[in-house]
């Protein structure tokens, strides 16, 4: 069987099965509702085998769509169709194109569907009121009544009305209006490309995804630039932020760390972080630690730098060997053992 006769659940059940148990139910969580999930799910059930050329088949198609969707969003079908065709030719990128013009009128609005509302709002609060409750007509309900809340007070009652008597609309009409507004919410997300990137951005999401997420995509730019990935890892974690872990994990990472890497790496610390590490030592130490502060007279910036480093590199072992857990994506949550 060609892979363009496998029906359209069993190819996103194989995408899914390829990514992975962990992507694959974010993705499930994120973007298809209840009933497209146990579709989803009992088909992935139903799969004994897939060939290896099929599961090729059928993973090129879908990045094929995802990079034809992407062209579209960042400068509209005529943009799409001239980069894909100096991609993967002529008469493929209009293969392409057909089965990505297929999906997408499947659900018209569709890219607004996993729109913050806030961002939507400002997307087309300025729009005509019949423009924006044909919009609000097409998108989730739940989505809608965000968006509905938010708007100006003086809109609100004319574009409900306006819903409430909305008839069939022609497929014109709606493609002129989507294309409209995809080609703004294309420049919003244009102008955040602009603001955003580099490194520290990489850093503010790794830091949010789970543990597995962060190892693998490390180590896969691990094999592509080292020296990049040890300038995350060094971004990942701070020497300040072991004022975020508990008691019993700062005690078990001082087990670890040189007393003299310890004094070095205080000598520039601010208080909240020098009083949270000598509550978690002893006496003893606490006071040896001070006493070699107040004896080892000036050092270089560089040296206390290193000495900082050096301990962060042991939070960061120790959480790979699993000795400390690392919360991650959420406020408030704290280091743990």
């Amino acid at each position: 069987m060609g892979v363009t006769k496998v029906a359209g659940v069993r190819k996103i059940a194989v995408v899914l099965m390829a990514m992975g148990a962990e992507a694959s139910s974010r993705l499930l969580k994120q973007y298809f509702n209840e009933d497209e999930i146990e579709k989803i799910t009992f088909e992935i059930s139903r799969i004994a085998n897939v060939s290896e050329n099929m599961r090729h088949q059928i993973m090129n198609e879908f990045l094929e769509l995802a990079e034809a969707q992407r062209f579209m969003l960042n400068g509209g079908i005529k943009y799409a169709r001239e980069l894909l065709e100096k991609t993967v030719g002529g008469q493929r990128a209009k293969e392409i194109l057909n089965r990505l013009m297929e999906v997408n009128k499947k659900v018209p609005f569709g890219a607004l569907k996993k729109v913050d509302p806030k961002r939507l709002v400002s997307l087309i609060s300025d729009e005509h009121p019949q423009t924006v409750a044909l919009i609000l007509g097409y998108l989730d309900p739940t989505q809608a009544s965000v968006v509905m809340s938010a708007l100006p007070d003086d809109m609100k009652a004319d574009i409900a009305k306006r819903i409430a008597l909305l008839e069939q609309v022609s497929p014109e009409v709606v493609d002129e209006v989507e294309t409209v507004i995809e080609r703004k919410l294309s420049n919003i997300y244009q102008s955040d490309y602009k603001k955003a990137g580099g490194i520290t951005a990489l850093v503010d999401i790794l830091n949010r995804v789970d543990r597995g997420t962060e190892r693998y995509i490390l180590n896969e730019l691990e094999n592509q630039d080292s020296d990049l990935v040890e300038e995350i890892r060094q971004r990942l974690i701070v020497f300040e932020d072991i004022i975020t872990l508990d008691d019993l994990s700062i005690q078990r990472v001082l087990k670890d760390v040189d007393y003299k890497d310890l004094a070095l790496a205080l000598k520039a610390a601010n208080d909240s972080v020098a009083k949270r590490i000598y509550n978690n030592l002893s006496q003893r130490i606490r006071e040896m630690i001070k006493a070699e502060i107040e004896f080892m007279g000036p050092v270089r910036v560089k040296e206390v730098e290193e000495a900082q480093q050096k301990i962060v590199k042991i939070i960061r072992n120790l959480e790979e060997a699993g000795e400390i857990v690392i919360a991650r994506g959420g406020e408030g949550e704290e280091l743990f053992v």
